[in-house]
């Protein structure tokens, strides 16, 4: 039942991807919903004065909002509390640090008829985030919990949060999980605790992109101590290469500000090959590359606005294997050679004109037989925040992932000689000068000496001009001028008007 009420919230997500998932982000703003555990197994956060629960939370808003509207609720079991219903909405409009404050001193911890705190449920409350407060559109699901379950738990407590670490690993519509273990320990009346884990989920491509960029900003990478955890996915690399060297002689070769391989002065209108040397950084975070496979790949290259792809052509990556690359960690002198097909020049006076041309593209750095593990001290960080018989089973899928790959953008500047240009343009230049000269000659009568019945005569004429000469006693000429050289020179009768 609770996989098909899952499947059911999904179900948007995956049917209509044009419409919700694949939408510019002027057009579709991403929402981010904040849901705060209130269940029994969070009374310490709630209960401790001296531990930063709150603050913790508004720095969160305040660092993780994406351009949509905020919306703060906490979450137990739905059902339990009579008159309130899970999740519970404390705030929801634009991002208000005052009244999200206020929401967020509003949480409590809720109890049931029969005195007890309530029950946690990690899946309805993701379900109703996405299906009730998302209604199917693009977000950001932010759920805090110290992902505690009594052990006497019902069955049904217990089918909820299978569902909820299925759902986190297996839903395609959930494309990217990321997770902040936080070390918070406080004490209340009743339990205490060591810390809590902030998952960041996010509903679509658009929520995907999203939150990509919130945990590589400057918000959260100053608010927690360590990288965010890639809980998913994991076949998608988190590579970067950096450019040190251009190794062909008039190519230069840096990193964009956006993470994009440039390469400038690119010969257009012919072939060529580029060569780089730089570091491969990996930001695999919590993840240790034991082995792989390396290899690149063109994946695409267009040329512009109604113009085709242009074809791909070769690439390598040397060397071809990694050994025990850990996050943060850089592999040193790593050259890239890439083949670059001919641009030819736009059509059109417009194409003669360009200088330079700008295309986009990517390449992929594909990793095979790749083996992933677990760095040393990772394990015990968690340890102190939660037991890890109770984490969603998504923290270890590295064991089953034995392939990825890492898109690399790639920018290049294609030069074209300005020798074409100039030629056209003297070409041109000669050629209005002739017409010029041709026209001044067209113009101007010019004095000729003729053979006209056995006598020497002048004549002037313009290029074009007709003349009839008559001479006695009955002989007729007609002379046309040329442009070039001497008159045309026709004997008729006297009688012949033309």
């Amino acid at each position: 039942m609770r996989s098909t009420r899952l499947a059911a919230a999904l179900l948007p997500c995956c049917l209509l991807p044009c419409f919700l998932l694949g939408v510019r982000p002027a057009l579709a703003q991403v929402s981010s919903v904040y849901l705060v555990q209130d269940s029994g197994w969070m009374e310490p956060f709630y209960t401790d004065a001296g531990a930063p629960f709150r603050p913790l939370l508004n720095a969160l808003v305040t660092a993780s909002h994406a351009d949509g509207e905020v919306v703060v609720a906490g979450f137990d079991q739905d059902g339990q509390i009579p008159g309130r219903h899970s999740p519970d909405v404390l705030y929801r409009g634009r991002f208000d640090p005052v009244r999200v404050a206020a929401a967020i001193a509003s949480l409590d911890l809720p109890h049931q008829p029969n005195g007890h705190l309530a029950d946690a449920d990690f899946d309805g409350a993701l379900v109703r985030g996405i299906d009730t407060i998302l209604d199917g559109h693009p977000g950001i699901v932010w759920l805090v919990t110290n992902n505690r379950n009594s052990p006497n738990n019902s069955q049904r407590v217990d089918d909820n949060t299978r569902a909820f670490a299925q759902a986190l690993g297996n839903s395609p519509a959930l494309p990217v999980v990321v997770a902040y273990p936080v070390r918070l320990p406080a004490t209340g009346r009743l339990y205490s605790a060591q810390g809590l884990i902030v998952y960041g989920i996010a509903y679509g491509r658009t929520a995907a992109a999203a939150l990509r960029r919130l945990t590589a900003g400057p918000g959260l990478r100053q608010l927690f101590r360590d990288p965010a955890v890639q809980l998913k996915p994991l076949d998608q690399a988190p590579l970067a290469f950096t450019p040190d060297a251009t190794l062909t002689p008039g190519l230069v070769a840096s990193r964009a500000a956006d993470g994009a391989l440039r390469i400038a002065n690119v010969p257009g209108g012919r072939s060529s090959t580029v060569e780089i040397a730089g570091t491969l950084r990996s930001d695999y975070y919590p993840h240790v590359i034991d082995r792989a496979q390396l290899s690149l790949r063109w994946e695409r290259l267009d040329q512009g606005a109604g113009r085709p792809a242009a074809p791909l052509l070769g690439a390598a990556i040397v060397p071809a294997e990694v050994h025990g690359l850990g996050p943060g960690e850089a592999l040193h002198d790593v050259r890239i050679r890439l083949d670059i097909p001919r641009i030819d020049r736009a059509p059109g006076l417009a194409g003669w004109l360009q200088k330079d041309v700008v295309l986009h593209g990517t390449l992929a750095i594909g990793l095979s037989d790749l083996g992933l593990s677990l760095q040393d001290g990772f394990v015990g960080k968690m340890r102190q925040v939660a037991a890890l018989d109770q984490l969603p089973g998504v923290f270890f899928d590295n064991k089953a992932v034995a392939a990825a790959s890492a898109i690399l953008p790639v920018t290049l500047v294609v030069h074209y000689s300005a020798w074409p240009l100039v030629l056209a343009l003297c070409g041109l230049s000669v050629l209005l000068l002739l017409l010029a000269a041709l026209l001044v000659l067209g113009r101007r009568e010019r004095e000729h000496l003729v053979l006209l019945g056995g006598q020497m005569r002048r004549v002037r004429l313009r290029p074009f001009e007709t003349r009839r000469v008559v001479l006695p006693p009955d002989r007729a000429f007609v002379l046309r001028g040329r442009l070039v050289g001497g008159p045309r020179i026709v004997q008729r009768p006297p009688t012949d008007p033309r």
